[in-house]
């Protein structure tokens, strides 16, 4: 509700995916921070909002699991659009690879987007994890595994970065710069009918 005659200008997208340790919600915040008026918002607080009920991803995923994913990334993209609508930029960090990608690029549509892939190598992830001292990797989800579906089973859209030897600052950095590559144009995965709605 603003006072302007002028229709307020929507926010940017951002999203920020790669490997557990990979760097996403690092780098997310870091990049929504120094943007001029952005939000961020992490897939893992999106999730958190399940108290009970809540069927955690694992290898292979279950038919509930995956029902939930698909609901955090409708839940991540609508707090996004909210924000997005009053002209913020909105900057998301979520696990988003192999088919998940394109199912993410149809609840997105018709809305452009930069999507962002961290790359870093095994041994950064594995230092990096061990670093945080938290436990992504656990029922059958491995570090090797998840790399081999993120560089086999993932559609190359957008921006792919191997932040192995980047700083925080420089990752941002490399992203503002290259955003152009990084822009998605969701419209092209946009279901032609509610038959092809991921949510199912």
């Amino acid at each position: 509700m603003s006072n302007s005659s002028e229709t307020q200008a929507l926010g940017r997208l951002f999203v920020i995916s790669g490997a557990q340790a990979a760097g996403k919600s690092t780098v997310g915040q870091a990049l929504a921070a120094g943007l001029t008026r952005a939000v961020f918002i992490d897939g893992d607080t999106v999730d958190g909002v399940v108290v009970s009920g809540s069927e955690p991803m694992t290898e292979p995923a279950t038919v509930g699991a995956v029902e939930q994913l698909f609901l955090r990334y409708a839940g991540a993209l609508t707090l996004a659009d909210v924000y997005r609508s009053a002209g913020f930029d909105a900057v998301i960090a979520d696990n988003i690879f192999g088919d998940f990608l394109d199912d993410f690029l149809v609840l997105a549509a018709p809305e452009p987007l930069h999507f962002v892939m961290l790359t870093p190598s095994i041994d950064a992830i594995y230092e990096r994890e061990e670093a945080r001292r938290k436990n992504a990797y656990r029922d059958g989800i491995t570090v090797e595994g998840l790399v081999d579906t993120i560089e086999r089973d993932t559609d190359r859209v957008g921006l792919w970065l191997d932040n192995t030897d980047l700083s925080v600052a420089q990752t941002i950095t490399t992203i503002l710069q290259r955003q152009d590559e990084a822009l998605v144009d969701t419209a092209e995965f946009e279901p032609e009918s509610a038959e092809a709605d991921p949510v199912r």
